[in-house]
């Protein structure tokens, strides 16, 4: 343990404790208990110590790496539990909502259909690349570039699409 000059090992170790005893109630989360989290504390402010600039007052310096970190720590390794296929299906569609839809699964989306061929590929982004109006230009690179769109500009644009892909589009 590297301990900075002027700061005895006791009164740390004491601190450190202290600060994990009175901080570990407020982040117990499925799976962990109290003890659990004063262990995950205390390793915390060890770690802490090698950060510790001595012309601090220690308890104030433990307090916010501890809590700063225990923060962390539970955002990290919360999960919630299964309470059932509904709940579950909400948590998937919110995962779902985070990754963006790749540009190459657009034909998939508007045709159900699975397309292999590089080469139909290619004609039929050409195709989508001539036919799409300029207002919906931006939108259609940062989806092809898996950049996060707003649900709405996503589905007009995916419409948009879909009706280019399937012939039906007029350009007005």
């Amino acid at each position: 343990m590297n301990l900075p000059e002027n700061v005895d090992e006791a009164y740390a170790v004491s601190v450190i404790i202290k600060i994990a005893h009175r901080l570990a109630p407020r982040y117990v989360f499925a799976g962990y208990d109290v003890e659990d989290i004063e262990q995950e504390a205390f390793m915390i402010g060890m770690s802490g110590l090698e950060k510790y600039d001595p012309s601090r007052p220690l308890e104030n310096f433990m307090y916010t790496h501890i809590n700063n970190r225990l923060k962390t720590f539970k955002r990290d390794n919360y999960y919630r539990l299964d309470y059932g296929t509904s709940a579950q299906k909400i948590q998937d569609r919110k995962k779902s909502l985070l990754e963006p839809v790749p540009i190459h699964n657009i034909q998939a989306i508007c045709l159900h259909v699975d397309i292999t061929e590089d080469a139909h590929l290619k004609e039929m982004l050409e195709i989508i690349d001539k036919k799409l109006p300029a207002h919906l230009r931006g939108d259609y690179l940062k989806l092809a570039s898996n950049s996060p769109l707003p649900k709405g500009r996503k589905a007009q644009i995916i419409s948009v699409i879909q009706s280019i892909i399937n012939g039906d589009y007029n350009e007005e």
